[in-house]
């Protein structure tokens, strides 16, 4: 072949498959992360679920002694003890997502939350006693602490600013569909005769893990050139476009911890945090407990009601997501379309929340249908302060995420325990004093974001090769003996000095660390170049032809 037409050929770009298609193989990595999310969620969810069925008297069927009788106190413990252990988790979550990488983390946490789920009946049948059960519990809930760190790193790798939004939307909707589908499905399991039902729902929902493991190791890889199946124009598109024989280098800076804590923007997302799991834990636990008290639901209906604000808050949260990053598209300012997101999310659920509590409680649908429409505004968190989170600091956003879902777990062990607390009588007046509380909490952190938050990129948090005063370009410069020099050239009147010695041996190019000096500190790059975080493809042979 002419080389004329060779070089013509391969120029030729191949198309970027859009976001919503299979083809698209960051579409595949959102859906295997929301697909964690579905599982989780089962695991999470369903307790709150079953232990309507657990603690009630036998009903003389087939096992009737399958039945606990743990007190109120006691399964307020069980609950609790989930969210400490997620609590526990987000000490160590950012060295565990740097040190084994989000995808092997998620692995991790997967295999803790199957074994937990698979040995919680049989601890409960056999030992009869509340404390193995909690003790499993805070196991699971310890590996369930790392999902949203580890999957806000995967987001914030996979994805260009324009399609964040969007995509923390179907990362987090996973939590809705496992949310709801647990609430139903625990329902149906409940009511089936084989072992009282209960015990089903734990074994089931282990071997659902299983299975999903498999796929999620096999499938997912944690950074976008490391994928097997991607394609040389979408893993460009992914980093934005870069040119051949430019490539920017990620340095690997130490984080700094105190600008991030001190930051408004991160202390309003941390506030918002807080909010979205006090209220989320809340209903999660205890609308199962609400309906069976002041509506008399049986199981079925039980199960219904309770997984349907959660199922309406699937769609209402891709809506929201899609729209914003259309807004967005449209050059609209990306902290007016985040504030705007986060006051839906904050205060239309705060209203509702509180209609529900002026409700007629011999209106079931009437409160119910408040619930829903305040849990679909509720979905609005993602373009808002959720987008926030994987933008402020783009470098650091392990550290923000596990930073925010500090406040997350300790509202979700505050949670249980304030609303058991606030409704230990079980009266209609207890039970409006609840959803007060949850509309007051939505509310003053709703206004601390209109305060601080915002939708940009702080100056310390952007990567040096996004900082117009850090671009670095690389370029094989000198070859000799076999041996290659890479010079990092200066742009911007900035000093940057690297130095790598490069062994070409049988065309294989390898790379050592490397040494940058960046406005006089001076910062290893570990490991190869290839390997940092912006890395886009690079042809040394391509180098060598021209």
């Amino acid at each position: 072949m002419p080389s004329s037409t060779y070089n013509s050929v391969r120029s030729l770009p191949s198309p970027i498959p859009p976001l919503w298609t299979l083809q698209s193989i960051r579409f595949q990595t959102a859906l295997l992360i929301s697909a964690a999310c579905v599982v989780f969620g089962l695991m999470r969810t369903c307790f709150g679920m079953a232990m309507v069925d657990i603690v009630r008297s036998g009903n003389g069927t087939f096992h009737p002694d399958l039945h606990m009788e743990w007190s109120g106190d006691e399964q307020a413990n069980i609950h609790t003890s989930f969210y400490i252990g997620a609590f526990i988790a987000v000490f160590p979550s950012e060295f565990l997502a740097k040190k084994l990488g989000p995808k092997n983390l998620l692995s991790f946490a997967l295999l803790l939350n199957i074994f937990g789920s698979l040995l919680t009946p049989f601890s409960a049948i056999y030992l009869r006693s509340y404390f193995p059960v909690a003790a499993i519990r805070l196991i699971m809930g310890f590996g369930y602490g790392f999902v949203i760190p580890a999957g806000s790193v995967l987001i914030s790798s996979w994805f260009p600013l324009s399609e964040k939004s969007t995509a923390m939307a179907i990362f987090t909707t996973g939590n809705q569909i496992g949310i709801a589908v647990s609430m139903f499905l625990t329902a149906k399991l409940c009511q089936l005769h084989f072992f009282e039902g209960w015990p089903l729902v734990f074994i089931v929902y282990g071997l659902i893990g299983a299975v999903f493991l498999v796929i999620w190791h096999v499938r997912l890889a944690d950074k976008p050139r490391e994928s097997k199946y991607i394609t040389a124009t979408e893993l460009t598109y992914i980093k934005g476009g870069k040119q051949r024989r430019n490539r920017a280098e990620t340095i690997v800076r130490a984080t700094p911890y105190m600008k991030i804590i001190l930051n408004g923007c991160v202390c309003a997302i941390c506030a918002c945090s807080f909010a979205q799991s006090f209220v989320l834990v809340a209903l999660v636990t205890y609308l199962p407990k609400y309906n069976q008290i002041a509506f008399k639901m049986n199981l079925t209906h039980n199960g219904i009601w309770s997984s349907l604000p959660f199922f309406i808050q699937m769609i209402t949260k891709l809506l929201f997501a899609i729209i914003a990053d259309k807004v967005k598209q449209r050059k609209v300012n990306a902290t007016a379309v985040t504030k705007v997101s986060n006051a839906i999310a904050s205060f239309a659920s705060a209203i509702f929340i509180v209609i529900a509590a002026y409700g007629p409680f011999d209106s079931a649908e009437l409160v119910q249908l408040s619930i829903i429409v305040s849990m679909a505004a509720f979905s609005a968190y993602v373009p808002g302060y959720n987008t926030s989170i994987v933008t402020v600091a783009p470098q650091f956003t392990a550290f923000i995420s596990s930073y925010a879902q500090l406040y997350a777990q300790i509202a979700s062990t505050l949670a249980p325990i304030v609303i058991g607390r606030i409704t230990s009588h079980g009266t209609i007046y207890e039970w409006k004093c609840a959803f007060y509380s949850l509309a007051g909490v939505l509310a003053v952190t709703g206004l601390i974001f209109q305060i601080f938050g915002h939708g940009r990129t702080e100056p310390w948090g952007e990567t040096p090769s996004n900082a117009t005063s850090a671009r670095l370009s690389t370029s094989v410069t000198m070859c000799e003996d076999g041996m290659c020099k890479l010079t990092l050239l200066e742009k911007h009147n900035h000093e940057f000095r690297t130095e790598s010695k490069i062994s070409s041996g049988s065309g294989n190019l390898k790379k050592k660390v490397s040494r940058v000096s960046y406005a006089g500190e001076e910062i290893v790059i570990p490991g190869r170049i290839e390997d940092l975080e912006n890395d886009v493809i690079y042809s040394i042979e391509e180098e060598r032809e021209d």
